[in-house]
């Protein structure tokens, strides 16, 4: 997502002690928009996403500019981009060689997740399973033998489909195009202000 501006248009009128100050200013420019990008970036995955955890919310970190790098961005770190891509670009996610786990009437955290170890605990108990009944395909899970017969606690699915809700791309750059040319110009201005 590259944002420009016409650096050139800055220069005019200044003179050589301003025109040093520049590369300051822009460095301090693009960062404050890059600052800009992930606050609006958070704001969007509270509102989309389905109570997301503190760990999802740490996703987005700022590579910083400076004045002799004049470039920086905003990227999901490894791990949560590799979830939060179906989340941007939607799409069915088809697991390699196991199966999506989805809780049944099991205990969740607030964030709708199984707490850490839970399948291990379950599968520890003597009445409960992991297959499919009568060998039927699809009805895959964890299965507790009750007086009634079996109750499924947690559903083995194939498949997970997700719509692009996310839009990071889209909406970052929509606030960088709005963003970089207002803090380039108060970057500016503190920067001359601090030369004189």
């Amino acid at each position: 997502m590259p944002i420009q501006h016409n650096i050139k248009d800055l220069e005019r009128g200044l003179n050589n002690t301003a025109r040093r100050q520049i590369p300051f200013a822009v460095s301090l420019g693009i960062n404050k928009t890059l600052e800009d990008v992930k606050r609006n970036t958070d704001k969007r995955m509270l509102r989309v996403l389905d109570n997301p955890t503190p760990f999802t919310m740490r996703a987005f970190r700022v590579f910083r500019s400076t004045k002799r790098r004049l470039t920086g961005s905003v990227k999901a770190q490894p791990i949560q981009a590799a979830y939060l891509k179906w989340a941007e670009e939607g799409g069915t996610r088809t697991p390699k060689g196991q199966a999506i786990v989805v809780p049944i009437g099991q205990r969740v955290n607030k964030y709708g997740n199984m707490p850490r170890r839970s399948i291990g605990r379950l599968l520890g108990r003597s009445d409960t399973f992991s297959g499919s009944p009568g060998g039927r395909p699809g009805r895959g899970g964890i299965y507790k033998r009750t007086k009634r017969g079996l109750k499924l606690m947690v559903a083995y699915v194939s498949r997970a489909r997700y719509s692009d809700r996310l839009r990071f791309v889209e909406t970052a750059t929509k606030t960088a195009d709005a963003r970089f040319s207002v803090q380039i110009e108060r970057a500016l201005a503190v920067a001359l202000k601090a030369s004189r």
